[in-house]
């Protein structure tokens, strides 16, 4: 009987798997983080990317680009090609992603030639089939061989040691830059869930549109950003806090400088906060009766840079009779829980997806 030697294929295997480096990518709305194995985060920058309107040239990738938002000539555009959490610039969005993968090839001769990545992409829940299409072909296009997806909040979840396999029921909120996640997970997989595209951005443009109402003052989006870091709370926690704020006056065209007050920017988020835990108690009343007791006793897992926002952890817990916890680091959440799978390939290749599926999980 003829036998088969299983030593070259084992040597093969092993010699692929080190020429494909396993990239993890939370391609979010404000900021883009990567995950290469073995190394951890490499990248955490802003989603914004310069051009050359003229020329169609990438000027500036990431911090420096960010730094250009609101200030550049008309030839120039700094621009956020990812809105709400979905890709609105196909090609901008492959030159980022084709710069921040380059950063993190390795060095050398074999490393230009062999250092092809294997990208898992965290993708919202709510996303449709065209959006996780996109997500792929843009990663794709940017040079990854292979492109395999994992749903944020199952990315949560495991960025915060949680078992996900279990039968028991995980409560997720991600509240980032671009849109709200909220899901129930058991068993592996998400068993109800909400997208809701409300969250820091719009934080920032209800600031602006209050500004512009009530005290006839034009701002910024980044002035808008910092009042919300500084001054922004959810509920009243005897702070009274005060900022100067600069922008134009809308009636005269000319500088101005007002003082406003921690109530003001409260009174100005109020509505959209009131839309975020909306669609944290609808997903409550849609879990299964069996689940609710499990969440009662872990409550709600808080994640996402605006889950920061000072208060907001209590008046989610006041909204929905629930403990709520806020995971450590809130903003590294889903790259750390990509950051997971990628160092145990094997044991989560089951709850990722692959669209095309034309190769088989990693």
């Amino acid at each position: 009987m003829k036998r088969f030697n299983s030593v070259p294929l084992i040597m093969a295997k092993s010699i692929q798997t080190n020429l494909f480096h396993n990239i993890g990518v939370d391609l979010g709305t404000t900021k883009t983080l990567v995950y290469v194995k073995g190394r951890g985060i490499v990248v955490n920058e802003p989603t914004v990317v310069a051009t050359n309107n003229k020329t169609g040239q990438i000027l500036a990738i990431g911090q420096e680009a960010e730094g250009m938002l609101g200030k550049t000539p008309l030839h120039i555009s700094a621009i956020r090609p990812l809105s709400s959490g979905v890709i609105s610039d196909f090609e901008v969005t492959e030159k980022m992603l084709h710069y921040f993968l380059e950063r993190c090839k390795a060095k050398g001769v074999l490393g230009r030639i062999f250092d092809w990545p294997r990208l898992v992409i965290g993708v919202p829940t709510g996303g449709t089939e065209v959006e996780k299409r996109a997500v792929e072909d843009v990663a794709r296009s940017a040079g990854a061989k292979e492109v395999y997806l994992i749903e944020e909040p199952i990315a949560v979840a495991l960025g915060a040691q949680l078992k996900i396999k279990e039968s028991q029921g995980i409560f997720i909120a991600d509240i980032g830059g671009g849109s709200t996640e909220v899901a129930v997970i058991s068993l592996g997989g998400v068993v109800v869930s909400k997208s809701l595209r409300v969250a820091g951005d719009k934080l920032n443009e209800d600031i602006i549109y209050y500004f512009r109402d009530k005290y006839k003052l034009s701002i910024g989006e980044k002035t808008a950003e910092r009042i919300k870091i500084f001054i922004g709370s959810a509920v009243d926690l005897g702070t009274n806090q005060e900022m100067n704020v600069k922008g134009r006056d809308l009636t005269r065209g000319l500088p101005k400088e007002i003082r406003v007050k921690e109530d003001d920017i409260r009174e100005a988020i109020s509505p959209s906060l009131e839309k975020i835990i909306g669609a944290i108690k609808d997903t409550i009343e849609s879990t299964p009766p069996e689940l609710i007791g499990d969440i009662m006793e872990t409550g709600v897992i808080l994640s996402g840079g605006t889950s920061m926002l000072r208060g907001f952890d209590k008046l989610l817990e006041d909204s929905v009779d629930l403990p709520v916890n806020l995971i450590d680091d809130p903003v590294t959440s889903v790259i750390r829980g990509i950051g997971i799978i990628l160092e145990n390939v094997e044991d989560y290749k089951d709850i990722l997806i692959n669209i095309i599926r034309e190769n088989p999980p990693l």
